[in-house]
């Protein structure tokens, strides 16, 4: 999944590809880095930095063990985004 956005505090459509399972390639911007772990679960680009997209996307496609791993580590990330989980926690916040 590739993401070029400019600025995006609550990347839905990240953590949607990252819930499927692909890995993402995507600008360090907005609340992105707080979400993406560079080369762990995702991986990181500066903004406007075409060529660094263009290179980590090309890393990706051959390295697909790689890619494969580090889509199963961006699922398991955003299983903490799971609505049950989200709302115990706020039941043990405010109970």
């Amino acid at each position: 999944f590739i993401n070029t956005t400019n600025f995006d505090n609550t990347p839905v459509s990240v953590i949607e590809a990252m819930a499927l399972g692909l890995p993402v390639v995507s600008t360090n911007v907005g609340g992105i880095p707080y979400l993406i772990s560079d080369r762990h679960d995702g991986l990181l680009v500066e903004k406007d930095d075409l060529e660094g997209m263009l290179k980590a996307v090309i890393y990706l496609y051959n390295n697909p063990a790689t890619a494969d791993e580090i889509g199963r580590r961006a699922r398991n990330k955003v299983e903490q985004f799971d609505w049950q989980r989200v709302k115990n926690r706020w039941l043990e916040i405010l109970v």
